[in-house]
């Protein structure tokens, strides 16, 4: 136990050395000395056992543990690309159908979106079941071919079958 004073964002502590007491526990296991390295392998445990930098250890036997693995695992960094944009209105609009837990006041437990690639405007609109989805599509289509003066080219969807059959 011991106490110390926060004069800023530190703690600042005055450790005392007493001679007559010592919390230190003493082992040699390889599990310890495997942690101690910074969960070091067995094979590097092992040369420095033969190179006798660690005398106490006799036998290094780790267990294979998930935490030590996906430590040791290589991360590939992400090349970083601009996004590709497309050059006009509606050559590509993303769309989604999302579940609502809580039907809205008019029964809809649904709500189907539309984006433009190009301008990210948003489209939404409300269902009442997963049905729907092709009328509102058709809708939402004409909508913004009549206003924007452009024909939709693609469509990109997360292949959740809500425009198949």
């Amino acid at each position: 136990m011991a106490r110390a004073q926060k004069p800023g964002i530190l703690y600042g502590m005055h450790a005392k050395l007493c001679k007559d007491e010592a919390n230190v526990v003493v082992d040699s296991s390889g599990e310890i000395w495997h942690k101690r390295l910074g969960h070091m392998s067995e094979k590097g445990m092992h040369m420095l056992v033969d190179q006798k930098l660690l005398p106490e250890v006799k036998g290094v036997h780790l267990e294979k543990r998930v935490d030590c693995l996906a430590g040791k695992q290589n991360r590939t960094r992400f090349h970083s690309r601009p996004p590709i944009r497309r050059e006009a209105a509606l050559e590509l609009v993303h769309t989604d159908v999302c579940y609502v837990d809580a039907p809205s006041h008019r029964g809809g437990q649904y709500f189907v979106t539309f984006v433009d690639d190009y301008s990210w405007k948003l489209w939404a609109f409300v269902l009442k079941s997963k049905d729907q989805v092709l009328s509102f599509f058709k809708e939402f289509e004409a909508r913004a071919e009549r206003k924007l003066s452009q024909k939709l080219k693609g469509v990109r969807t997360d292949n959740g079958g809500e425009y198949r059959g």
